[in-house]
């Protein structure tokens, strides 16, 4: 088995798998199963090749109560998905353990190799597993934000949210890369209200001209500015972050301070946000990304077994948005209709 650290200490995946990529990770260095075990949350895939079931077996799991193409019984804590895929192929797997922190997915090659996205109730393994990790972070009093963050020594740490392709990304990474300040995530970050923690593998920065000089990403970034789609069949080479920044430049955690919104538009920094405001903003943009309480998965496991307590994380997540916000000292929006103008707006002010 291989093994993949998404999050220091918290996140770690083992699977069979010779390389594994998500949300919580486009290129995860390799840990040790000693790692692995003493993780908050773990994660055991494995793909295999063939059905998962079929005859009598198969029979039998689709006997079971069913939620659409799910099958299970009641309060188990196990949950199949089975259906017809091409001649004598299906699409199959098996999730269990989303009443621990250590979840685990048996999925057949057909599924994973064909399904590589969202489409309607279908979704990939990453998706999937992306949105049960989302769920048991919230159950262990970790909320994940869709952010970047970086730490100067003497201004505390900046937590950057932002509408999709405004510029969070590039703005935390310039900082880094011109300016010193030490990484922490350019696309996902997590809080427990009072820290800030790394989620430093998400690599969402390989279509960006100005980051990688390469000829291949200055056509690649054209090419997506014209025909969006381009993004999802993932030309783009995925490079880690360490290529760009230095590792000793890295912060896994970091006490809450500030945070700005960038926004486009025009004034610079424009006004100060109340604490509701603020609320209001970050709430909005990570409905946007995190989809836990509506994955077809996550529901129908809570369907058989409620103790997979959807509305139990939905609060959490309120309560630690509120706890980390009051423990802010300062949060500002920034209005600019170039993102490169962003990382220097934040770096000079005041």
């Amino acid at each position: 088995m291989n093994y993949f650290e998404a999050i220091p200490e918290i996140l770690i995946v083992e699977t069979n798998l010779a390389d594994f990529k998500w949300s919580y990770g486009l290129c995860m260095p390799k840990t040790t199963k000693a790692a692995f075990d003493n993780a908050l949350i773990k994660i055991t895939l494995s793909v295999e090749k063939g059905n998962l079931w079929a005859g009598k077996e198969l029979e039998e799991i689709t006997s079971k109560g069913k939620f659409h193409y799910f099958s299970a019984d009641n309060d188990a804590d196990e949950l199949f998905y089975d259906r017809n895929f091409l001649f004598n192929s299906r699409f199959q797997y098996k999730l269990s353990g989303l009443t621990t922190n250590h979840i685990k997915m048996v999925v057949n090659k057909a599924y994973f190799k064909f399904v590589t996205h969202r489409f309607m109730n279908v979704h990939s393994v990453g998706y999937i597993l992306t949105d049960i990790v989302n769920l048991k972070l919230l159950h262990n009093g970790l909320c994940p934000i869709h952010c970047s963050a970086v730490e100067h020594p003497e201004k505390g740490t900046t937590v950057i949210f932002a509408p999709p392709n405004t510029g969070k990304t590039l703005t935390s990474m310039k900082l880094c890369m011109d300016f010193g300040y030490m990484y922490m995530a350019e696309d996902l970050g997590l809080t427990d209200g009072e820290n800030v923690y790394s989620v430093p593998w998400t690599s969402t920065f390989r279509y960006y001209s100005d980051i990688d000089q390469s000829w291949r990403s200055k056509l690649l970034s054209k090419l997506t500015d014209k025909i969006s789609i381009v993004e999802l069949f993932g030309f783009g080479k995925i490079e880690s972050i360490d290529k760009y920044i230095d590792s000793k430049q890295f912060q896994f955690k970091a006490k809450v301070a500030d945070f700005a919104i960038l926004e486009r538009g025009t004034g610079g920094i424009v006004r100060e946000l109340s604490n509701e405001q603020l609320l209001f903003l970050i709430h909005t943009l990570d409905r946007y990304e995190f989809n836990y309480m509506r994955a077809p998965a996550v529901v129908a496991y809570s369907y058989f077994n409620p103790t997979v307590d959807i509305q139990a994380a939905q609060d959490a997540e309120v309560k630690i948005l509120r706890k980390m916000i009051s423990n802010s000292s300062d949060a500002y929006l920034v209005r600019s209709n170039s993102a490169l103008d962003y990382f220097e707006l934040i770096h000079n002010k005041s």
